[in-house]
């Protein structure tokens, strides 16, 4: 009784699978439109531990990092900062705001060049063929820079990548 049984089974498992006697088929696209885009990040600029100020200048350096689409066209602007007068920046006591230091940053190493904001005139633009690109920030302390108290000084200048 077994073996008719399993017959049964067999012969209905094959009458339930359909035969496949015609096909049909069709095209997919695929596509994908990648956008120029661009991210940015700054070393912090750090002019270290001072004795004093003022009588020689005192320099250092940050690194500003960008990823963008191969080949995208870029403008990095920096602004003068959340203590600045004008258009000299200043780092402030974190104490005391009446106690400033004046200081640059740079789009050269010889720091004649200000680094600012206005597209065509004090940005750094550029393009990567990596997509990959690391500028330098120069910072400078001026030697004319007066003698202040001790303390803590800070600032924060905007960096920002149009592209």
């Amino acid at each position: 009784m077994r073996k008719i049984a399993f017959g049964f089974a067999a012969i209905a498992a094959l009458a339930a699978t359909p035969a496949l006697a015609a096909s049909a088929s069709n095209q997919m696209p695929v596509s994908v439109n990648v956008i120029n885009s661009c991210t940015v990040a700054a070393s912090p600029m750090a002019f270290g531990t001072l004795t004093s100020v003022g009588g020689v200048n005192v320099d250092t350096t940050a690194s500003v990092d960008l990823i963008c689409t191969i080949g995208a066209a870029y403008d990095v602007a920096m602004d003068v900062g959340t203590h600045a007068t004008g258009s000299q920046r200043y780092l402030q006591n974190t104490t005391d705001a009446t106690k400033k230091i004046p200081y640059g940053v740079y789009r050269d190493s010889a720091r004649g060049q200000n680094w600012g904001n206005t597209s065509g005139t004090d940005t750094v633009a550029g393009s990567s063929a990596t997509g990959l690109a690391t500028l330098t920030a120069y910072g400078r302390i001026p030697a004319s820079a007066t003698s202040v108290p001790a303390g803590s000084y800070t600032d924060t200048v905007t960096v920002t990548v149009n592209f």
